[in-house]
């Protein structure tokens, strides 16, 4: 059954919302490849994705910037298949005081895996 697009942005979402590292293996699935314009990591296990060098280690320095919360600008979903949907999305980050720190863009190919849908890659546009 093909996931429906409302479904898959709900779960991003909800899961966005919660501030807890534990939520980060909730949406990103090892192996994990995050290219930006100016790097490229692989993260091949849990242990990598929530580790100081991966998505862990960049959510524990955002937070000590005063970083409070991303939210959802914009989402536009491609489902591929059963299995699998690009997602176009646009986040606002915003500081304690609800000062925009940043505005970014990323591509996340999405896959459902055996504990749900998931984030195996992600392009920082």
């Amino acid at each position: 059954m093909t996931p429906s697009k409302s479904k898959i942005v709900s779960d991003i979402k909800a899961i966005r919302k919660r501030a807890d590292m534990d939520t980060l293996l909730e949406f990103y699935g090892a192996p994990l490849r995050f290219i930006g314009p100016t790097f490229h990591m692989v993260m091949k296990d849990d242990a990598a994705i929530t580790g100081p060098d991966g998505m862990g280690g960049e959510i524990d320095r955002l937070r000590r910037a005063n970083f409070a919360a991303s939210t959802l600008d914009r989402c536009k979903i491609n489902v591929l298949n059963d299995r699998a949907a690009l997602v176009d999305a646009l986040w606002l980050r915003r500081d304690a005081k609800g000062t925009l720190l940043a505005r970014f863009a990323v591509i996340y190919l999405v896959t459902l895996a055996t504990e749900g849908w998931r984030i195996t890659s992600a392009v920082n546009t």
